[in-house]
């Protein structure tokens, strides 16, 4: 099993400190809360609900996390695409198991090519409806709290190379999300369920 590290990217680092940290019980960073009150005012931030708030700080973590992912490693390093700048995620023995297509949905599919999941905000969602887990910086957890898989970066130990990826097929039609429970506390321990299976929950009835 394969031991994470904590990492403070250049770019997310001006905006966030310990909060990627895997298992840290902080919650995601507001990073609404830098804008000064001007800034706030001019961006309508007023006129949001603490939901939408929520819902914002969430979007711009994510895109943060998978920007700064894709930028640090399109030249040389294991864990992005360097041609499409997909997001490539390894399993508790550091091997690629799936990865996050940069799309409009960002789509999760297996290394097979084999469409499994997609991001809703930080909720990780099953095409056949289901919640199977969240995103969290550079991570991916189950409902229990613990790891599943996570981007090269979070190994303190160099990641297993990984062979070339099968080409993607049709996306399912999505089925109706059902609601998310309430998140877990997040921990540095991996799940018992393997990387695969917990993604392949997102198939099927």
């Amino acid at each position: 099993m394969r031991i994470l590290k904590v990492i403070l990217p250049p770019l997310v680092a001006i905006a966030i400190t310990a909060a990627l940290v895997i298992g840290q019980t902080t919650p995601a960073p507001r990073l609404t809360d830098l804008f000064s009150p001007d800034e706030a005012k001019k961006a309508g931030l007023a006129k949001l609900s603490p939901d939408e708030i929520a819902a914002l700080n969430a979007a711009i973590f994510r895109v943060l996390v998978q920007m700064n992912t894709v930028s640090k490693h399109s030249a040389s390093g294991p864990s992005t695409d360097e041609e499409g700048g997909d997001v490539d995620l390894f399993d508790s023995q550091g091997r690629a198991v799936a990865y996050i297509a940069e799309d409009s949905d960002q789509t999760i599919y297996l290394w097979s090519g084999k469409p499994v999941a997609y991001l809703d905000e930080d909720s990780v969602y099953g095409f056949n409806g289901k919640h199977l887990g969240w995103l969290k910086g550079g991570a991916i957890y189950d409902h229990d709290g613990n790891l599943v898989a996570a981007i090269a970066d979070r190994f303190a130990q160099p990641v297993s190379i990984p062979p070339p990826k099968s080409f993607k097929q049709f996306r399912p039609f999505k089925a109706f999300k059902e609601f998310k429970p309430f998140k877990p506390f997040f921990t540095t321990s991996w799940s018992d369920i393997p990387a695969r299976v917990f993604f392949l929950a997102g198939t099927g009835g």
